[in-house]
């Protein structure tokens, strides 16, 4: 199955903040009832490839308050974010439209109410997803507590997950190809990342061209994705030797992957800031519990920045395998090495070093260990 980084081609630029006069520019209204201290509140851009940028901040009193934001120019493809100096409680706001109110109980915030159309379809694209994130972790953490234990409950529990991440990702999808703002649309495409196959995104996206032919971002999106879908492969590994690559472990000891030859090893790009890595690794650590013992080992490769998280996510998801890492984030040196774009990401290699198989999730991980280690 061939991988296309769908976060990478969700491109949400900033919009534009010199403007004409003929420009149409967004202001927010923002009722807030009980706000519980004076504070500062700050208007955001959300940009996936940079930092956001802060469009406006005014100052709030305490208790019922009402605020005026001005945004850029009105631009229903961005994201905007409201959020507060002294709690962590934010909204996320489409502006689709070139005045838009919120009405807000600071007691029961998630209620909120507003005339943007957009934001409240992008406020249930989340909580739907949410919900079913919940019941993704809950499951993962029902396994990893069956520590190494293979039992048909285990096996029940595991075919769950993967039927649960599935059908996040076709909620995704659905979403995606239903909503009226191009906006929530290109989120949830971006959100679907490693749950669903490029072949199940191909039809959403040709909807999404032809409903929202006159927004450039989406008509971009969709040239970009349809390119990378049909290009050949750049320098597809498979049948090749992996590059070798020498990092430090956990106690800063240098291993190499060549000191894996004579076993078939799964080269595993992780790290613990990724959701979804995260959660497939129950279904890695159920791999490797079923073939540790038929000449097969693991080799975690971590894009982390920080020690502390990775060793703990180690420990907190029972990866006992090696782990390496250079704590470069993406500047580390395997991330051009294997061509990586997105991560979970592996290689399966022989004895010999070759890739036999590569970006090997859910069932296929197994199918294809049952295969090779009979």
């Amino acid at each position: 199955m061939k991988k296309i980084p769908l976060v990478s081609l969700v491109l949400l630029l900033v919009a534009l903040l010199s403007c004409s006069d003929k420009q149409k520019n967004v202001s927010i209204k923002l009722n807030i009832k009980n706000l519980p201290k004076a504070q500062a509140v700050y208007l955001d851009v959300i940009d996936l490839e940079a930092k956001p940028l802060t469009l406006d901040t005014v100052t709030a009193a305490q208790g019922d308050v009402s605020l005026e934001l001005n945004g850029g120019a009105q631009d229903a493809e961005s994201l905007y974010r409201i959020r507060f100096e002294k709690d962590e409680m934010y909204f996320l706001v489409i502006p689709d439209r070139q005045k838009i109110e919120m009405d807000v109980d600071w007691t029961k915030a998630d209620q909120y109410s507003t005339n943007s159309a957009g934001s409240i379809s992008f406020k249930n694209l989340l909580a739907g997803f949410n919900a079913r994130l919940e019941g993704i972790d809950s499951l993962k953490n029902l396994i990893i507590a069956k520590g190494e234990v293979m039992d048909s409950a285990r096996v029940s529990m595991e075919n769950q997950f993967r039927e649960y991440a599935t059908a996040a990702g076709s909620f995704l999808l659905a979403y995606a190809d239903s909503t009226a703002s191009p906006a929530v649309a290109m989120y949830a495409l971006g959100m679907s990342q490693n749950l669903v196959s490029p072949e199940q995104v191909k039809p959403v996206m040709e909807g999404l061209a032809k409903r929202f032919e006159k927004y450039p971002r989406i008509t971009k999106l969709a040239t970009d994705f349809n390119v990378a879908l049909t290009r050949p492969s750049q320098g597809d590994m498979v049948g090749k030797e992996a590059p070798d690559f020498e990092l430090p472990d956990v106690n800063g000891k240098m291993m190499s992957l060549k000191s894996l030859r004579g076993k078939f090893v799964l080269v595993d790009f992780w790290a613990s800031w990724c959701k979804p890595c995260r959660n497939e690794n129950p279904n890695v650590v159920s791999a490797y519990q079923q073939f540790k013992d038929k000449n097969f080992t693991i080799l975690g490769v971590s894009l982390d920045k920080e020690k502390e998280g990775w060793v703990k996510a180690i420990a907190d998801d029972q990866l006992t395998w090696s782990h390496v890492s250079d704590l470069k984030f993406w500047d580390s040196k395997v991330v051009p090495l294997y061509g990586i774009e997105g991560i979970p990401f592996n290689v399966l290699l022989d004895p010999e070093g070759k890739v036999i198989a590569k970006d090997l999730r859910g069932s296929e991980l197994h199918a294809k260990l049952n295969e090779v280690l009979k």
